[in-house]
C-alpha cells in the first residue's frame, strides 16, 4: 500500500476511533497489540486489536486490489493463532476508489471484505473522537462539500497543534477521493496559521507551478520531504515493534541527516530483536 495513505490510516485506525470501531466489530474500543509475527520471512500486519471480549481482530488496509491477498490473509491467521493461541477476526478495510477484485475464501477459511464507502458518514461525524472525523471523509455521502465542512468544524474546536495534526492527516487520504484541493482549500478558508506543507500533497511538489525560488530550492524541499517519509514510517516501525521503548529512538533517528543511512536504519528495524540492538547502529554511526 502507498506510503503517504499507510502511514496516515494506520495512524488513525491505530487511535481506536470509536465509532468506526464499532461498525466494523460492535464495540467502542479495544486494545492495540504491539506485534510483529515472524516466520521466515519478516511480517508486520498492519493492526492488531485485542477486543473487550478477548477476541482478537486483524485488519488490513488496501487502497488497491491485490491479487495476493487471499494467500496474505490466510498466513496471518495462521501465525496471528500460533503467537495467542486464538483464530483472528481478519478484515481487510478496502479504502480505494475503484471496485475491488480480491478473492476472500478458500475452503472452509475465509476473511471479511469490508469497502469503506459502504459506511455512511454521518454516523462518524455523530462521534466526539477526531480519527472518526477524519475517517468520514473516505465514506459515503451525497453531499461531500457538507462533509468537508463539518469535519473542519470539529477539527477546529481542538487545541491548535492537535487540530494541525489531524487537518495534516485529512490533506494525507483526501488524495484517495481526488479532493486534495477541495480539501486545501477550505483548510485555507479557515481562520488558523498552520504549515500545511507536511502533508504529503505539498511534499510531492504537486503545488511547485506555484512555489518561487531557484532549481536548489525546489531540489532541498524535495530531499526534506523524503527525509520527513522516511521519519514517519521509522516512528511507526519502531511504535508498531517496541512500542514506547523504540520511540524514545525518535531523538537520535531525527539527527540522521542522510537518506541512505535512515533507509538503512528503516531496514536494521525489520531485523533487530531488540532496543539494544537499534542502540548500536547509532553507536557506529555517530556523526551522521
Amino acid at each position: 500500500m502507498h506510503q503517504k495513505y499507510d502511514i496516515t490510516l494506520k495512524k488513525l485506525l491505530k487511535d481506536i476511533p470509536s465509532a468506526f470501531l464499532k461498525i466494523l466489530t460492535g464495540f467502542e474500543t479495544g486494545k492495540f497489540l504491539d506485534i510483529t509475527l515472524v516466520d521466515i520471512q519478516y511480517r508486520m500486519p498492519d493492526l492488531i486489536i485485542e477486543l473487550p471480549d478477548s477476541s482478537i481482530l486483524h485488519i488490513e488496509i488496501q487502497s488497491t486490489s491485490d491479487s495476493t491477498m487471499l494467500m496474505r490473509m490466510y498466513l496471518y491467521s495462521a501465525l496471528i493463532f500460533g503467537q495467542y493461541g486464538r483464530l483472528p477476526r481478519q478484515i481487510v478495510l478496502y479504502v480505494g476508489s475503484k471496485p475491488h477484485t480480491m478473492k476472500n475464501q478458500i475452503g472452509p477459511y475465509s476473511y471479511e471484505i469490508v469497502d469503506i464507502r459502504d459506511i455512511n458518514c454521518s454516523e462518524l461525524l455523530k462521534s466526539d473522537k477526531p480519527e472518526d472525523a477524519v475517517l468520514a471523509l473516505l465514506c459515503n455521502s451525497d453531499d461531500m462539500d457538507a462533509v468537508i465542512a463539518m469535519i473542519l468544524e470539529k477539527l477546529s474546536l481542538l487545541p491548535v497543534k492537535t487540530m494541525n495534526d489531524y487537518i495534516i492527516k485529512l490533506l494525507n487520504i483526501a488524495d484517495l477521493r481526488n479532493m486534495s484541493m477541495k480539501v486545501k482549500q477550505e483548510v485555507e478558508n479557515m481562520p488558523i496559521t498552520m504549515d500545511v506543507r507536511e502533508s504529503w500533497l505539498f511534499k510531492e511538489g504537486l503545488n511547485e507551478g506555484k512555489r518561487e525560488g531557484v532549481t536548489e530550492g525546489k531540489l532541498e524541499g524535495k530531499l526534506e520531504g523524503k527525509l520527513e517519509g522516511l521519519f514517519e514510517a521509522i516512528e511507526l516501525g519502531l511504535e508498531l515493534k517496541y512500542g514506547s521503548a523504540g520511540l524514545e529512538l525518535m531523538p537520535l533517528v531525527r539527527a540522521i541527516t542522510t537518506i541512505d543511512k535512515l533507509e538503512e536504519f528503516k531496514n536494521l528495524i525489520k531485523k533487530a530483536g531488540s532496543v539494544d540492538e537499534l542502540k548500536g547502529f547509532f553507536s557506529d554511526n555517530s556523526g551522521v
